[in-house]
């Protein structure tokens, strides 16, 4: 989906989630962000976590990586393209580390907006994460 990062020539590692796993996450995380039609400064510090490592990965500006991902997110019609890259990317574990990094971004400000919660379950149903299992990373997350 996000191949335009990719340095010719390089490799990406297997044991490490590539950037482009990074990137889908943090495109839906800034959609959990925006869904209450204010990204705080909480919300947006947690997101950075997770852009600077994707700009340590690809070796652009962190401004340069969100603009990216503002960009992917105003053009999205649905998540379906980025259910597919999930599913057929994501082993479980990386798919419950997604959640939770959503979660975070949800509570960042804290407050759960209804529509945060309603989406995150929603991806979580899409990438076949079971309700028991939502619901444990969003205590995490709250706690």
């Amino acid at each position: 989906m996000f191949s335009f990062f990719k340095k010719t020539g390089q490799k990406i590692k297997k044991e490490e989630p590539s950037f482009e796993i990074e990137l889908t996450a943090s495109v839906l995380a800034y959609e959990i962000a925006r869904i209450d039609g204010n990204i705080s400064s909480d919300e947006l510090n947690i997101l950075m976590e997770e852009i600077k490592v994707i700009s340590r990965k690809v070796g652009k500006k962190e401004s340069e990586i969100l603009k990216i991902i503002e960009i992917y997110s105003k053009d999205s019609v649905s998540f379906y393209e980025f259910v597919d890259d999930i599913n057929k990317n994501y082993s479980k574990s990386e798919k419950l580390s997604l959640l939770e990094f959503m979660w975070r971004i949800a509570y960042a400000d804290g407050n759960l907006d209804v529509d945060e919660e309603k989406l995150i379950r929603r991806l979580a149903v899409m990438i076949k994460i079971k309700d028991i299992e939502v619901l444990k990373l969003k205590d995490i997350a709250r706690n």
